[in-house]
């Protein structure tokens, strides 16, 4: 149940920013993006609160993610300009590649910080791997996301935050499994 929680917790916001961003387009598309900000930042705050009420905690991811949405949001309904909201998860995936490089580089681990709950015992191998291959993989979803907001139009982008990112990361989650099943540690019987 747990699972399902944080899932809603993690995606909430950005389901109901697409949604938000069709109800405020006109009938080109257009125009739906900065409205559509200020209720994606109310729904982060509401996953923030729903996260420690359900959770007991907020992830730090979340508090990152809640953090860049709140600053560019904000600039984005200042300014007046989309911009700022188009390249916050650039900024937000170069944050998680960056720190996942540099931790594998120095030889530390920072995502077994932030998935050790979620994951069987595994020896310090599987998440040295882990580390270096989502911070790649980040590291490939800030180009991608710099790319499709460049050239595609704002309905397409925002599509392609549900359609594309989503389902990639569910992939790329889903290939990571190999390392986990592999370096996985046999917990010893207490019989």
């Amino acid at each position: 149940m747990n699972q399902v929680i944080k899932l809603l917790i993690e995606l909430g916001p950005i389901v109901v920013f697409f949604y938000a961003n069709g109800q405020y387009s006109d009938e080109n598309g257009m125009g739906g993006i900065i409205p559509a900000t200020r209720v994606f930042m109310v729904a982060m705050a509401i996953s923030m609160v729903c996260s420690k009420i359900f959770l007991k905690k907020i992830a730090t991811m979340l508090w990152v993610s809640a953090a860049l949405v709140g600053v560019f949001g904000g600039l984005t309904i200042y300014f007046d300009s989309e911009l700022f909201i188009k390249i916050k998860p650039t900024i937000l995936y170069t944050f998680f590649s960056v720190t996942l490089l540099a931790g594998y580089a120095k030889g530390k681990p920072f995502i077994k910080t932030l998935m050790e709950a979620g994951f069987p015992p595994v020896e310090e191998i599987a998440w040295m791997k882990m580390s270096r291959n989502w911070g790649l993989y980040f590291a490939f979803s800030a180009i991608l996301n710099e790319v499709l907001w460049r050239n595609l139009s704002n309905a397409d982008w925002i599509s392609a935050k549900i359609w594309v990112f989503i389902p990639l990361s569910f992939i790329f989650a889903m290939s990571q499994m190999p390392i986990i099943m592999k370096h996985q540690i046999e917990e010893a019987d207490e019989d």
